[in-house]
């Protein structure tokens, strides 16, 4: 039993390491692109980037108070030091392919930390979840 345990351990961690290597080379301009677009923080920018998921969640009044909220941190300056989540890599195994990145970023207003999740929406990703929070 325990080395059925320590060879999904290895195989998880092998797993994530590849998905880690390829999202690294694939997600990470997607995700800098979207960032630097939806940081406009404009309805129909934001909208255009979010996936089905995440606008049956919002409605138009939440989405205001989201933009209104952000606005604050102005146009993206700089992204960098992405930082990928195994947990959700791994996660993904069980329902749909989500990946996760941290980062930091500087804005117009000052530095802030992004979490950003993306899921797999035709050929490309789309937001599932997004968070910008002051360093």
């Amino acid at each position: 039993m325990t080395l059925l345990l320590l060879a999904m351990c290895v195989g998880m961690y092998l797993y994530t390491e590849e998905q880690k290597d390829y999202y690294d080379r694939v997600a990470i301009p997607i995700a800098t692109n979207i960032l630097t677009e939806i940081s406009r923080w404009e309805k129909s920018v934001l909208l255009d980037h979010l996936s089905l998921d995440a606008q049956k969640t919002l409605d138009d009044s939440q989405l205001e108070t989201l933009l209104l909220h952000y606005q604050k941190f102005g146009q993206l300056k700089t992204v960098d030091n992405f930082q990928f989540s195994r947990v959700a890599s791994a996660l993904s195994l069980f329902g749909d392919r989500k990946i996760n990145y941290s980062a930091d970023a500087t804005f117009s207003s000052g530095t802030a930390a992004i979490n950003i999740t993306l899921i797999a929406e035709g050929n490309s990703f789309k937001i599932y979840n997004f968070t910008v929070t002051r360093s």
